[in-house]
């Protein structure tokens, strides 16, 4: 932790006025209005002008709102952690974003989007620094706050921002694509309609072997087996399902290659399918996970040694191809958590059942049909959960106030 963090922590607070604070609450009043890949495939494929021109103006409003609604969880956090340097400047990068696009005029033509679209690809490159920061504020705050309380604002915060690219993206997309025939590559936005398994699988598969091979010489064969491997087809974001495969598959083979006891060095990613869901299992014998490693799978505040290496990495999308790039021997601590959040996204889930001393299976379920609303989950995060903890005294003890938020000026 950085000595001077602690020193600074009374004049970190960002300089927002209550009439700032008065201007977002009509925002956070608003709910916001999630889509599923059906209407998104829908509204893409008959694009015309009108319909362009009403999808800018949605972007515009729906942004501002779900902004809102996670600027109000930083003012709930803790008053030690709201003056985390990393936490403050996402706090600050996300003020300026909705500043931004609250105060852009109503689009009326095509010009007017064009310079909006401007606007989003910015606001989406300032986006990359929002999980590096995270990350590290992570590392700095694990002392500060519950782990529970904070997975569930990491997994809120996540959840938020993969909502906010997906609109802005598709926007991007259909505005590049306006005069395209939508049909002859398969593509109707950021959605591809003609996802497929088995190909997913394999380019994954490879990918994650090579990945492996680079940091530790060697790898393990991998089967693809399963009764859809040739026959499941679905429309889908594939970037979603590619990260998440790509970080199972990397985690098992890497085990597999680093368990000396392990009798047969295979991985098996199974295929299947039924009318609503795509199945995917990822099987190893490596060793499985310990009872005490596996009760803090999926937190983020259990790898802070890993987040630590986030201090090289100043952006960060969230995607498998940054995942590919990355330092073979880099473990960020990251990367099974926000899988989980892409599988829940549109409605699926992910689920890891492991037999210590044997192997483990992963298990995830995407939906098919495209008719899964967006898991936002963004309710605002009550304060309770973070005054009425257990811990408080820690906070007390260590000369920390326990007001609720740095961030709400006085």
């Amino acid at each position: 932790m950085p000595a001077n963090w602690q020193q600074r922590r009374h004049n970190t607070a960002a300089p927002k006025s209550f009439y700032h604070n008065e201007v977002l609450d009509r925002y956070v009043d608003q709910s916001v209005n999630p889509n599923t890949i059906r209407q998104l495939v829908f509204y893409g494929r008959h694009m015309t002008d009108d319909r362009l021109i009403d999808s800018a103006n949605y972007v515009r409003t729906e942004i501002t709102i779900r902004l809102a609604h996670r600027i109000r969880d930083f003012q709930k956090l803790p008053f030690i952690v709201g003056t985390n340097p990393h936490i403050e400047r996402i706090y600050r990068m996300y003020w300026e974003a909705f500043e931004k696009i609250r105060q852009y005029p109503a689009i009326k033509t095509l010009e007017d989007n064009e310079h909006f679209c401007d606007l989003l690809n910015g606001l989406l490159d300032d986006g990359l620094f929002v999980i590096p920061e995270l990350a590290l504020g992570a590392t700095e705050c694990t002392g500060f706050i519950a782990p529970a309380s904070f997975d569930r604002f990491m997994n809120t915060m996540l959840r938020s921002r993969i909502s906010r690219r997906v609109i802005a993206e598709q926007h991007l997309a259909i505005t590049a694509n306006h005069n395209t025939a939508w049909d002859e590559e398969g593509y109707i936005g950021i959605i591809f309609t003609r996802c497929c398994a088995r190909e997913m699988a394999e380019m994954c598969v490879a990918l994650s072997s090579q990945h492996v091979l680079k940091s530790h010489g060697r790898t393990v064969n991998v089967i693809i087996d399963g009764s859809a491997r040739n026959e499941a087809v679905f429309a889908y974001i594939p970037e979603h399902i590619e990260y998440i495969l790509y970080e199972l598959l990397t985690n098992s083979i890497r085990h597999s290659v680093e368990c000396e006891n392990s009798e047969t060095k295979t991985v098996r990613l199974t295929i299947a399918q039924n009318k609503t869901d795509i199945l995917f299992r990822v099987s190893d014998n490596a060793g499985g996970i310990s009872n005490e490693v596996f009760k803090t799978l999926w937190s983020y505040s259990s790898a802070p040694n890993d987040f630590k290496k986030f201090k090289n990495i100043k952006k960060m999308g969230g995607s498998m191809a940054e995942r590919e790039k990355q330092a073979v021997d880099e473990r960020l601590g990251f990367g099974l958590p926000m899988s989980k959040v892409y599988a829940e996204y549109w409605g699926g889930e992910l689920s890891v059942l492991t037999m210590d001393g044997f192997g483990t299976d992963a298990y995830v379920r995407i939906p098919r049909l495209g008719n899964q609303a967006e898991n936002l989950t963004l309710d605002e995060i009550d304060e309770a959960e973070y005054s009425n903890r257990s811990d408080t005294a820690l906070l007390s003890t260590n000369g920390y106030s326990t007001r609720p938020s740095a961030l709400v000026s006085a």
